[in-house]
């Protein structure tokens, strides 16, 4: 009896505390219904995360054929600003995709854990390990690399102008070349050629006050010429063709202004070639020396000669020139006119330019000397002429302050012309020099022309000069005839048919 009521217990007990059914189902079910919504809430995220890479990625895509339109049609302005719009827009796309690798990994697991709704429950963690793979095809969506396909394209041009820049201050470390032909009218083998023609008309009449005007003439002065010139130009190389024809009718050679031949003839003005190395050049040929600051007065260097638009005759000449520095330049050049070669000159110029403290003047230091005569006549007498001349713009494109000195002939009876002057530009009148000379006992000295009744120590000149048309120009002069009290009007009209 008491081994029956202890087996009824033992019975009753192990029904008692045996799980229900419906406990272990519910045991079961929990964790995998949990770990379902772990997958549903993972894909979603994902889902909203991929919507927005592929919306960063179809903006930066735009941008960048935003851009690539920009970079044809735009200035370079334009191509710097898509190509930042581009990296911008690929910053974007890059920043919203890094976020999708860390976000998604810790959810992964749960993605897989549908196959955990068995009835064992402790095998439902386990079946999260292989979840990983899908995980990895996700992460080339994010990848931005292709939206900065473009940047190259709008980069490559904006580099030109650095470029450019860059090799701007090489051309500024040497004074530079006065260039000979502006336009010119055609090149051959990067030589440009220039073809210049012109004609001179010019008149003169004096105003008598001490003189006899003994040939009661309209004009004193009535002159023509034609001038033509073919110039030809390269980097390192110059050279000029001009020649100029004279009616003979209008020809005046002398200073009576008596009529000459009645044929007509020419003379060769110019011929020469100057070839320039780095610092040295060389220069062959026949060409006239003027050189003046002013109009009427001046280059005393060369031999005495004053008159309205006076030049210098052309010579043979031979010149070497040197470039010392950015201050200052020199020419050696053996010059002559004789026939056989029995005589010659030796000159030599000093030009000072922008020199510490007178950076305001220029500066010429001059000699010129008959020195080589003395090879075929050992009795000749040798002259010796020096010049100093200056040049100062006070007021830059208005005003202008000149002066020469110079000592002619020093080894004989030494004289020293003085002269200086006025030069101003305006807009109604291109130029207008005001200057005057002084020579000391003039008339002694002889630098005068013909048999005045009268000659000054002290000749001024009026100059003015305008442009009427692309064309056409006027130059006109008031100043003293010859080296006596009178004066005389002149003017010059020339006419250009290139």
């Amino acid at each position: 009896m008491k081994k029956m009521f202890l087996a009824s217990c033992l019975l009753a007990a192990s029904v008692f505390a045996a799980p229900s059914a419906e406990d272990v189902k519910a045991a079961t079910e929990k964790p995998a219904v949990e770990a379902k919504a772990a997958v549903t809430k993972a894909k979603a995220v994902t889902a909203k995360k991929k919507a927005k890479v592929e919306k960063a990625k179809e903006d930066a895509a735009k941008a960048a054929t935003d851009a690539k339109a920009a970079a044809v049609a735009a200035p370079e302005a334009a191509k710097a600003e898509a190509t930042a719009a581009v990296e911008a827009k690929a910053a974007e796309a890059k920043a919203a995709a890094e976020p999708i690798i860390p976000a998604i990994a810790p959810e992964a697991p749960k993605a897989e854990t549908a196959p955990v709704a068995e009835v064992k429950a402790p095998e439902a963690p386990v079946a999260v390990t292989p979840v990983p793979a899908p995980v990895v095809e996700k992460v080339p969506v994010a990848e931005p690399a292709p939206v900065t396909e473009p940047a190259p394209t709008v980069e490559i041009p904006a580099e030109a102008p650095a470029e450019v820049a860059a090799a701007e201050p090489a051309s500024t470390t040497s004074r530079k070349k006065k260039k000979m032909i502006e336009n010119a009218v055609f090149t051959v083998n990067e030589i440009d050629f220039d073809i210049n023609a012109d004609f001179e008309l010019e008149a003169g009449k004096v105003f008598w006050t001490t003189e006899d005007d003994d040939n009661s003439d309209n004009l004193e002065k009535w002159s023509g010429e034609a001038n033509f010139a073919i110039l030809a130009e390269t980097k390192d190389f110059k050279g000029k063709l001009a020649l100029a024809f004279y009616p003979g009718d209008l020809k005046t050679d002398n200073a009576n202004h008596n009529t000459g031949s009645v044929e007509d003839y020419f003379s060769i003005d110019e011929a020469w070639a100057q070839q320039s190395y780095g610092r040295f050049s060389f220069k062959l040929g026949r060409w006239d020396n003027t050189d003046k600051n002013g109009d009427y007065f001046g280059g005393y260097i060369d031999g005495y000669k004053n008159g309205f638009l006076s030049t210098q005759d052309p010579e043979n000449q031979f010149e070497f020139g040197f470039v010392a520095n950015a201050n200052m330049d020199v020419s050696l050049s053996f010059i002559s006119k004789a026939t056989h070669l029995n005589k010659g000159d030796l000159r030599l110029a000093f030009n000072f330019h922008e020199l510490p403290s007178l950076e305001l003047f220029d500066i010429q230091l001059a000699y010129r000397s008959n020195i080589f005569d003395k090879v075929h006549d050992s009795d000749v007498d040798i002259f010796h002429n020096a010049s100093l001349k200056v040049r100062a713009p006070i007021i830059p494109d208005f005003l202008t302050v000149f002066g020469e000195v110079a000592l002619m002939d020093m080894s004989n009876d030494l004289v020293a012309p003085l002269t200086g002057g006025i030069e101003m530009n305006f807009k109604t009148v291109d130029r207008v020099i005001l200057e005057a000379e002084f020579v000391h006992d003039r008339y002694k000295n002889g630098y005068y022309e013909g048999t005045p009744k009268h000659v000054k120590d002290v000749l001024g000149a009026l100059y003015l000069e305008k442009a009427l048309t692309d064309r056409f120009s006027l130059s006109a002069g008031f100043h003293s005839y010859g080296a006596t009290r009178d004066f005389m009007l002149s003017g010059n009209l020339i006419g250009r048919i290139n």
